[in-house]
């Protein structure tokens, strides 16, 4: 461990406290070593061929998150997944990790524009573009997360419970991220999901608040 720990400590500060098994055996780490660091209390797995430093100061709440989308492609370079990702983390994950409204996640939600093969039951994954940076996701702790207008669209489209996606939308507008007007664009081409018109994304837009404030009964 001795030999190469320094090596894989360094990669790991880098990406979210964690190292892949692939990353490991490209610099001359096989997996049983990794086996016996995790018995020996060095390593902790924290998702399949994914690890952890257990004495490293680099940790994120949304560790396992991380791990899963290191995993999807686990021999690549992270740099380069992150300036152009071959998946982002979206719809309610994103939610949750930007702090809007009530959402809480279950499981990790993955946008990309391929089919994504997971091992994880909780993993759900959408076939869409993932889009451009600064305009549908853009990093969160060197995560790529949908940004706030691409989080709205996917969940109004997704036609997920209205009162949660009410406060999404309420705290947007009252953290000054989006418009009422700009949010009114997004969710009009979904309205027609929800039983409007087509195109009526202004009164969703007041069907949603309106949701979201009954619910915690103001």
């Amino acid at each position: 461990m001795n030999e190469w720990g320094g090596d894989l400590r360094k990669m790991a500060d880098g990406q979210f406290g964690l190292v892949t098994a692939a990353q490991a055996r490209a610099r001359g780490v096989q997996r049983y070593e990794l086996a016996r660091a995790t018995n020996r209390g060095v390593l902790r797995r924290v998702h399949h061929g994914v690890y952890a430093f257990v004495d490293s100061d680099t940790w994120w709440s949304y560790q396992e998150w991380a791990a899963q989308w290191l995993a999807l492609r686990p021999g690549a370079d992270v740099s380069s997944r992150r300036a152009a990702p071959d998946a982002i983390v979206s719809h309610h994950s994103a939610a949750e990790i930007r702090n809007l409204g009530t959402i809480v996640a279950h499981g990790l939600d993955l946008t990309a524009p391929h089919r994504i093969n997971v091992r994880d039951g909780d993993t759900h994954s959408y076939r869409k573009p993932v889009g451009t940076r600064g305009v549908d996701w853009d990093l969160v702790d060197g995560l790529p997360v949908a940004t706030p207008p691409r989080i709205i669209s996917d969940l109004t489209e997704a036609v997920i419970d209205g009162s949660h996606l009410g406060t999404v939308i309420n705290d947007c507008v009252r953290e000054h991220l989006l418009s009422e007007a700009r949010i009114a664009e997004l969710c009009s081409p979904h309205a027609h999901r929800w039983g409007l018109p087509r195109g009526e994304g202004a009164a969703l837009v007041q069907v949603l608040r309106s949701a979201a404030t009954e619910s915690v009964g103001i």
